[in-house]
């Protein structure tokens, strides 16, 4: 059987998630697998791109369409938003390439009584494109509005803009050196070897930031464990932890195991960590990444973090929390996550991240250390956390971690940090360490 062209397999998968609105990242690795090498690459490229700037597409598309994109069938709809998309972003593809393709797909499905509207508006877009003004930083950034009223009011529109503008930008790809298994100089090699480009290293000991192609889970390196994916942010967690040889850790939010992984290494596997879910293919999935890594204390546990376990009360030296969130400081790489959250899901989301504190602080030994942490950036997911913590009885406790310069400014209280994405183009993420 002939394959279909890619350019009508990203339009179909635009309009299946759009419809069934399913998960993004499942939804695209069970797509993306079927193809290869630049088809999957052009694919995962325009399907993400297109659906990070959704709101300003559909602006562009209603200046210049007759019929408002609310009202076009669901496959209309994702052809011109992935055609506008490929238009303004993507300098590689000719124009005429783009909208010839996007005439083929309503022919062959049968549209052919739209070839026409489709036709004309894509290339009145395209000719006009550089003289259209934009009403709104939420417009212009496709962010929703009552994301970027938050962000003004609690940084300004200077600093909301370069939140912005950050998480506009394309991922990188950061990776953590698996000391257990090499040392960062010797993977080095290894990935020279393999054709990975190391770009440069991180501010975190064990990270490099590279360049390769999709795929790089199939490398020899990854496979063996020498190397796992993981922003920076993301690995300052457990340094802030500061895990010691021999002590007894609990993960509460342990899924899918790249911080718990870590607390391993950094504690020179010798000791316990305790990863926690509420689901048993979570579960499998932390021990399957452990096993790779070849850490030998993690120990996966099912169990409900808002459920109290009475056998663990005061029966760990440290404890992270790293809370399920509205995840607002990962949207570059989850663009989904600007138009799955709202005010009311912030509120929902609080309330599980206090019912999480109130069990994490029981299992803390007397003078033992808590790590809280989101990978967003809201005032009641964060620094209103840092208050109920305190509520709580905890205080807080001094990072023990020579952080950049320009993170050094961030710290408060001399105990938590918030990181926007733009201070050193990572995650935006937010970390507290307390004392109890």
């Amino acid at each position: 059987m002939k394959a279909k062209p890619i350019r009508e397999v990203i339009a179909q998968i635009l309009t299946d998630l759009e419809k069934d609105e399913t998960y993004l990242q499942l939804a695209l690795k069970k797509e993306l697998d079927q193809l290869e090498g630049k088809d999957k690459s052009f694919a995962n490229e325009v399907i993400y791109g297109t659906i990070k700037w959704r709101l300003r597409l559909d602006y562009i598309i209603n200046q210049f369409s007759k019929t408002p994109v609310k009202k076009m069938k669901p496959l209309v709809r994702s052809i011109m938003r992935m055609s506008v998309y490929q238009l303004l972003f993507l300098d590689k593809v000719p124009a005429s390439a783009v909208i010839n393709e996007a005439v083929k797909i309503m022919h062959k499905r049968k549209m052919s009584n739209l070839a026409g509207f489709i036709n004309g508006t894509l290339r009145n877009i395209e000719r006009q494109k550089d003289t259209i003004t934009y009403p709104s930083l939420s417009v212009y950034y496709s962010i929703p509005e009552w994301i970027i009223d938050r962000w003004v009011e609690a940084y300004g529109e200077e600093k909301t803009k370069l939140i912005c503008e950050s998480l506009s930008q394309r991922a990188k790809i950061c990776i953590r050196t698996n000391t257990l298994k090499i040392t960062k100089e010797a993977l080095k090699v290894e990935l020279e070897k393999e054709g990975i480009e190391i770009l440069e290293e991180g501010f975190v000991p064990e990270s490099f930031y590279i360049k390769t192609g999709l795929g790089i889970h199939h490398s020899p390196s990854y496979k063996a464990g020498l190397w796992t994916v993981q922003d920076e942010s993301a690995m300052l967690v457990g340094h802030v932890l500061a895990p010691q040889k021999g002590e007894r850790i609990l993960d509460m939010c342990s899924a899918p195991g790249g911080k718990t992984t870590h607390l391993a290494a950094l504690m020179e596997n010798e000791g316990e960590v305790v990863g926690c879910d509420v689901h048993e293919h979570k579960i499998e999935l932390i021990e399957k990444n452990a096993t790779r890594l070849g850490t030998t204390i993690i120990k996966g546990t099912l169990q409900d973090g808002l459920v109290e376990c009475k056998e663990w009360i005061g029966q760990f030296d440290k404890v992270l929390l790293d809370a399920p969130c509205s995840g607002l400081g990962i949207m570059k790489r989850k663009p989904d996550i600007r138009y799955t959250k709202d005010d009311t899901a912030i509120k929902e989301i609080n309330e599980i991240q206090k019912g999480l504190m109130d069990q994490a602080v029981k299992y803390l030994k007397e003078d033992g250390i808590l790590v809280y942490s989101t990978c967003t950036l809201t005032r009641e997911e964060n620094q209103d956390m840092v208050i109920y913590a305190k509520e709580l009885g905890l205080k807080t406790d001094s990072i023990p971690f020579n952080l950049p310069e320009c993170l050094k400014s961030e710290v408060h209280d001399n105990a938590y940090i918030e990181i926007l994405p733009y201070l050193e183009e990572t995650d935006g993420f937010f970390i507290a360490r307390f004392r109890k």
